[in-house]
């Protein structure tokens, strides 16, 4: 059973998880603007961009598995 301060962190990772996601789907969506303004690949404006993308994904990944552990530590008799 988890005590109130587990139970509130594994509510504040679900809370970054969402931020973060809406994170990594605005620079998604900034990348597939780029695309359809035919940028090229290899300029410096879809290399930042495509940077700024893989380092929020990679992050939210971090951050999701490091939740779905915690909450299996936690919750794993109520799953």
């Amino acid at each position: 059973m988890m005590n109130a301060k587990e139970k509130a962190r594994l509510i504040r990772q679900a809370g970054k998880l969402y931020t973060l996601g809406l994170t990594v789907e605005k620079r998604r969506e900034r990348l597939r603007k780029l695309v359809e303004k035919k940028i090229p690949y290899d300029s410096p404006q879809m290399k930042t961009a495509m940077e700024e993308f893989q380092t929020a994904d990679d992050e939210w990944k971090r951050l999701e598995q490091e939740h779905l552990e915690y909450r299996k530590n936690f919750c794993g008799d109520m799953l």
